[in-house]
């Protein structure tokens, strides 16, 4: 039997719980290790560094966040034209694909290092720098910008040719090395924050070397006819655009609450949600696994018009993450000083942190909804849909953000969070139901 179709067949008999919870698992294992990157990088800046050391590594993440996007938008959309090609046997297309995605990264990436060093400090301070923070966050951010081009290996394109252990290999063995390097330069060679960069920098150069030796020793793509093409470009970004708009939403959402700390609260406020982040960002990884698992079962099952299969998908990804949103409120609500205890020694950051995560955890039931939403648009082709997803969240916690922390400091970025989850999650279920029984 083909790959094609075993594929086909686990798509369509496969029970739906074993199917779902499958794919989620390898999903997940990639997420959870990415954000355990990010808590070990945080426990060595910490207390190898400092309280503000962290303030300025967390400035600078939305940049991070950012860019991240970027390499998710151009890595997605390539992965989508190498997928389809592959499966017509134009090796040299889809070959044509990933250069032409490689190309617009490198491009846009060293164009973002050359403006980011020119401009350092303008950019810090609207990033929400104090000036306690103001000096760790340009020694931070001096470093990523100059290891910026590194900064994807492009494992989107990887899983498109079906080598997900190798996809997989591409997250783990950089993530591997940083920790390390984190302590050899913060502890042993007592570099502080630019070893914390330096570390995450060799990280990326890690991965990007990872992704030169796949492309060039054992991918099924050929690259003897490479040629740059501005529809072939084009194409990438549009396919890619949903996953933009959702990655940098989050990056935006952040920076906004860095600043809105910054100039309500002070470096407090900003110190507390470095490390609150962190835990957020750990927090959402099965969310994230969940619905980047179903995407693939709502795809090929809308297309073979199997909407039982759709929606049983759409209710089993809901259900099991609305349990684990139930006890993720549960868990935060009883131990979330001891959550921010790991991080810092330091009770006054512990406690504003935990009174913000105790508002913050309010919104964990409504995020699924957002998510699955943005997830089955996209899945079926609905790009305008799948692109209203992230932009009403990003709306609506701006707005929020820019009224309510005026009215009260100490809570009011919380609340405007919390508020915008439940709002957006309301219109999102809204134009989803609508869509569904339009469909009908």
């Amino acid at each position: 039997m083909t790959p094609k179709k075993k594929t086909a067949l686990s798509m369509q008999d496969t029970p739906l719980p074993r199917l779902l919870v499958g794919y989620a698992l390898t999903t997940f294992c990639a997420l959870f290790f990415d954000a355990l990157y990010n808590l070990a990088d945080t426990l060595f800046v910490g207390y190898g560094v400092g309280d503000d050391a962290m303030g300025g590594v967390s400035v600078v993440f939305p940049f991070m966040m950012f860019q991240g996007a970027v390499a998710q938008m151009i890595g997605g959309g390539a992965a989508s034209i190498v997928s389809r090609r592959l499966g017509q046997s134009d090796y040299e297309g889809a070959g044509n694909a990933t250069a032409n995605a490689m190309f617009l990264f490198y491009t846009v990436s060293a164009a973002v290092a050359v403006v980011g060093l020119l401009f350092r400090v303008p950019l810090l301070r609207f990033f929400g720098a104090t000036e306690e923070i103001l000096p760790y966050a340009k020694a931070y951010f001096t470093v990523i910008l100059l290891g910026n081009v590194f900064s994807t290996g492009f494992s989107s394109i990887i899983r498109a040719e079906g080598k997900m252990r190798y996809a997989l290999c591409i997250w783990l063995v950089p993530t591997a090395i940083n920790v390390l390097l984190d302590y050899v330069f913060i502890y042993i060679l007592k570099l502080g924050v630019t070893g914390a960069a330096l570390a995450t920098v060799c990280c990326w150069i890690s991965s990007f070397s990872m992704s030169v030796f796949f492309f060039r020793k054992r991918s099924v793509q050929s690259f003897r006819t490479v040629q740059l093409n501005r529809k072939t470009m084009a194409e990438i970004l549009t396919v890619g655009v949903p996953t933009l708009l959702q990655m940098s939403g989050i990056s935006i959402m952040t920076l906004l609450m860095n600043r809105a700390l910054a100039g309500n609260i002070g470096t407090l406020g900003v110190n507390a949600f470095a490390y609150m982040s962190k835990i957020i960002a750990f927090a959402l990884v099965p969310f994230q696994a969940l619905a980047q698992a179903s995407a693939p079962i709502l795809g090929f099952n809308f297309g073979a018009k199997n909407s039982r299969r759709v929606n049983g998908t759409l209710r089993l990804t809901l259900l099991y993450s609305e349990i684990y949103a139930i006890l993720g409120v549960m868990l935060t609500i009883l131990f979330a000083e001891q959550m921010l205890c790991i991080f810092t020694d330091n009770t006054q950051i512990s406690a504003f942190g935990a009174q913000g995560l105790r508002i913050l955890c309010g919104s964990l039931p409504f995020v699924p909804v957002i998510l699955i939403a943005g997830t089955y648009f996209q899945a079926v082709g609905e790009k305008l849909r799948a692109a209203f997803s992230p932009c009403v969240l990003l709306v609506l916690s701006a707005v929020f953000i820019a009224i309510l922390p005026k009215r009260n400091a100490e809570m009011g970025v919380w609340i405007s969070v919390l508020l915008a989850c439940v709002l957006a999650a309301g219109a999102n279920a809204f134009v989803w139901i609508a869509y569904k029984r339009r469909m009908c």
